[in-house]
């Protein structure tokens, strides 16, 4: 895995795992935490190595990373967020390779229980200090409060799946039509 796909796939896990802590508008409260399973996939986004922690060790941080994306466009506020997970973590450069892989540079932690919270809000960061910050945005979608990355070429993506999209213009058509 490249460095520049390691950390797009770094980047897909910390707003995979944001958005399994975000609020549920459905129900006009906060969403439970998910389960040990959904905490699982996401960071398997990135790596293997999922530490053996229970779901609960996984809300703070997660919890983190989804009030700081959700603050965007404002990046002021997102970076103070981030910038804490960063040195709470100590995340620490160093250079990694796998099985048969070239090298590539990892932000891990001293603390193995916390490094992929390290990893996670790294990736977070060089987007918030990129030209690209842009590109992450929130669903439009009346019910959803997930982010995405937008990904199309001219930067139109509205929506974080086919299905809030196609919830949306159904929606639309039947207010129309009646």
């Amino acid at each position: 895995m490249e460095a520049t796909d390691h950390l797009k796939a770094s980047l897909s896990a910390a707003i995979a795992l944001a958005n399994t802590f975000g609020s549920d508008p459905r129900q006009g409260r906060p969403a439970a935490p998910p389960d040990v399973g959904a905490v699982r996939a996401a960071l398997r986004l990135t790596t293997n190595r999922v530490p053996a922690v229970e779901a609960a060790d996984y809300a703070a941080g997660a919890t983190t990373l989804y009030d700081a994306l959700r603050r965007l466009p404002d990046v002021d506020a997102a970076v103070d967020l981030v910038n804490g997970l960063l040195k709470e973590t100590k995340a620490a450069p160093q250079l990694v390779r796998g099985e048969g892989a070239p090298w590539h540079l990892h932000f891990g932690s001293p603390d193995e229980a916390t490094g992929w919270l390290a990893e996670l809000a790294t990736a977070v960061a060089m987007l918030l200090g990129s030209g690209e910050v842009e590109r992450l945005r929130r669903c439009e979608a009346t019910r959803c409060e997930d982010v995405f990355l937008d990904s199309t070429r001219n930067r139109t993506q509205r929506f974080c799946s086919t299905a809030c999209q196609n919830r949306t213009k159904v929606a639309a058509h039947r207010a129309r039509v009646s």
